[in-house]
């Protein structure tokens, strides 16, 4: 049996694929959307589904979960309500829509470090320590991975970067400290739905992690640019920008792994205009 059979057997009826992701593919009847895992990926649909079921009491709008299990082949699946936007792309309002989202997002009782565990109830990082919260969640951010700077393929690709990063160690080390929030980490121009300018939804929380709400704006300003980070309301000082190295380094690092140079390039500019800001 294909993926899309078990899509129109999970819903019922013919369905139309939508995308893939690292993690899982997707299907859709124009009304719900069936999510399945990739086999041997860690799709983390039931911490998914609580944490959106607790962002709608809050009023946040993302989609509705409707159910969650298991294939026969043992690989997971979740059903959602199809979110649905426009062309039109995100007016001021609608990041400030944005930044009330996530700072509702931030505000849920969690404990832990780093990403959840994938279940229903409390939300619990699964590392006891910032340090290893945060290596639960990103491959290889320098000073918290295995290479040394001078081996990372950030420095490899931009070595005029190295000099002006290590003198950075303890900050980015102390970073990770301090408050922490329920962060979302992976703010790209596809988790989020736009109608008429203004926020309709807010998507996947599959790599929710604990850390510091700065991880958020970084991500935001990764993907999205710094003034849109700072559009949303959420603090983009210094905190924002020292996360930001450890995402480009993070993303260099996921460049060579995956296999797409582009993200290097993002990684090295983003890099570059972190250090501008500090």
């Amino acid at each position: 049996m294909t993926d899309g059979e078990r899509a129109r057997a999970l819903l019922g009826g013919p369905v139309t694929f939508l995308g893939s992701g690292a993690s899982c593919v997707a299907y859709s009847d124009g009304k719900r959307v069936v999510r399945l895992a990739r086999t041997g990926q860690a799709a983390r649909f039931e911490v998914d589904a609580a944490i959106r079921r607790a962002l709608m009491q809050e009023g946040v709008p993302t989609p509705e979960p409707l159910s969650t299990g298991t294939l026969p082949d043992g690989r997971p699946f979740g059903v959602d309500t199809l979110a649905r936007g426009d062309d039109s792309g995100p007016s001021d309002e609608g990041w400030r829509d944005l930044g009330r989202a996530l700072a509702a997002l931030h505000a849920l009782p969690h404990g832990g470090f780093g990403l959840l565990h994938d279940r229903s109830g409390a939300f619990v990082g699964v590392a006891p320590t910032p340090a290893e919260g945060l290596c639960s969640r990103l491959q290889d951010a320098w000073p918290f991975g295995r290479a040394e700077l001078e081996d990372h393929p950030l420095v490899g690709t931009a070595p005029a970067l190295a000099p002006l990063l290590a003198p950075r160690r303890d900050d980015l080390e102390n970073v990770v400290h301090g408050p922490t929030a329920l962060c979302h980490t992976d703010l790209h121009g596809g988790q989020v739905r736009w109608r008429e300018g203004r926020l309709t939804a807010l998507l996947d929380f599959g790599d929710a992690s604990i850390g510091p709400p700065a991880w958020d704006v970084a991500s935001l300003a990764f993907f999205h640019g710094w003034d849109s980070a700072r559009t949303t309301g959420l603090p983009c000082g210094r905190e924002a920008a020292l996360f930001g190295l450890l995402l480009a380094l993070h993303h260099a690092r996921r460049s060579v792994t995956l296999g797409r140079p582009a993200r290097m390039r993002a990684a090295v500019t983003f890099a570059r205009g972190c250090l501008q800001r500090l």
